[in-house]
């Protein structure tokens, strides 16, 4: 099993890393079309379209490390203040919910990226295909999925667990 958290683990940290990268290229060509701009009066054709690229790249791929990471903001006023009993089978719940959704989300990516494919679209300006940009965030949503799968392990864990009635 801990074999399985650490490849997933591996899989997010090089996913973020590859993330960080796209945010760099993203910092430069923005500095340089604004230069081009202003002082040349010759912007980057295309800035647009790769701000656009870049934005769902970084975002899509970073999301299983973040989720990882737990430093999404989650909001515990009412769940602090119910049974531990109650806040386990919550979590389960909210884990095996999650699972299912994004991995819908995932499935319909994968299909929508096909779409783009087969009608052959590209982008206005560079004339980039837009399908690979869109399999690239399908992969991001699966290793959000992985990461969520190893929360639902993890939820279920702490349910079955047996526990001192001291504690509770």
């Amino acid at each position: 099993m801990l074999a399985i958290k650490h490849i997933i683990y591996f899989l997010n940290k090089h996913a973020l890393k590859g993330s960080s990268l796209v945010v760099l290229f993203l910092m430069f060509i923005t500095v340089f079309d604004v230069v081009g701009r202003y002082f040349f009066n010759n912007p980057i054709p295309g800035t647009f379209e790769l701000t656009r690229i870049a934005l769902v790249t970084t975002v899509f791929i970073s999301l299983g490390f973040t989720q990882l990471e737990k430093v999404n903001i989650s909001i515990t006023f009412l769940f602090s203040r119910l049974p531990l009993k109650v806040q386990k089978i919550l979590d389960v719940s909210n884990s095996l919910l999650s699972v299912i959704l994004f991995s819908l989300v995932f499935w319909q990516m994968l299909r929508y990226a096909a779409r783009l494919a087969a009608a052959g679209q590209y982008t206005t300006v560079l004339r980039l295909p837009m399908h690979p940009w869109i399999y690239i965030a399908a992969a991001g949503t699966l290793l959000l999925c992985l990461a969520l799968a190893w929360d639902l392990i993890e939820a279920i864990k702490r349910l079955t667990a047996r526990e001192d009635v001291t504690n509770e």
